[in-house]
């Protein structure tokens, strides 16, 4: 190992996976448990084999629906869980997610990545920030749904979180960092996913098949795509 050169010295990574989990899922939401919970392990692994082994690695879940069917339920969101000291209790509650509701397509994935940036991330110069958001749906503009039940009154347009992304107007308890940040979005071609992409930097976009769900996804493929972002 090559802990010894300063380009792997010691480091935290904290990974948010931000997971559709609306009833359309239902075709492919236990294999997207079932290669989360293997994530870790295959994300240590990989970079340790880079030469990284000096790292802490924490991770959390939101689950998003849609604000107009579950109201303030449509956004869950988990702490995060120190690996691997808190991997059963990640995995359980990884295990636990249940696809229901949402409604009709699309979904408000872009506030569960409000939620990610604002995460309690441990931010020194060093650390990594990553966020991974998987959905098979198309995502609503954001405030789309500010007149249902539970929306969140501080919620920003798109304009805004953009500038969240680059760190713009932010307090002193946003810790996202720009030079330590990664964002990689799983979902179908077309969508504002792609567009959002588009305009912010260090971000990734890999369409899925709309038709089959993420099914499609190469998982080892994702894992290394989020490990590239974490050295």
């Amino acid at each position: 190992m090559q802990t010894s050169n300063p380009l792997f010295a010691k480091k935290n990574i904290d990974v948010v996976f931000c997971i559709d989990g609306t009833g359309s899922m239902g075709p492919c939401i236990d294999a997207v448990k079932a290669n989360i919970r293997k994530f870790p392990a295959e994300y240590t692994e990989i970079l340790e084999n880079m030469g990284c082994d000096a790292f802490s690695l924490r991770a959390k879940v939101i689950v998003f629906r849609d604000y107009a069917s579950e109201g303030e339920q449509a956004m869950l969101e988990s702490p995060f869980f120190a690996l691997p000291e808190e991997s059963g209790d990640f995995e359980k509650y990884v295990a636990d997610i249940v696809e229901y509701g949402g409604g009709d397509s699309p979904e408000n994935g872009l506030e569960a990545l409000y939620y990610a940036m604002k995460s309690d991330f441990i931010a020194g110069a060093r650390d990594r920030q990553v966020i991974v958001l998987l959905t098979d749906a198309e995502a609503l503009p954001l405030k789309e749904r500010a007149d249902a039940f539970g929306y969140p009154a501080d919620m920003v347009d798109e304009e805004g979180l953009i500038d969240m992304w680059y760190g713009k107007e932010q307090g002193p308890d946003f810790k996202l960092r720009q030079r330590c940040k990664r964002l990689v979005m799983f979902a179908p071609s077309g969508t504002r996913y792609r567009d959002l992409c588009s305009k912010l930097d260090r971000s990734y976009f890999e369409p899925v098949n709309r038709q089959e769900g993420l099914s499609d996804i190469d998982w080892p493929r994702m894992v290394a795509i989020v490990a590239e972002g974490s050295y």
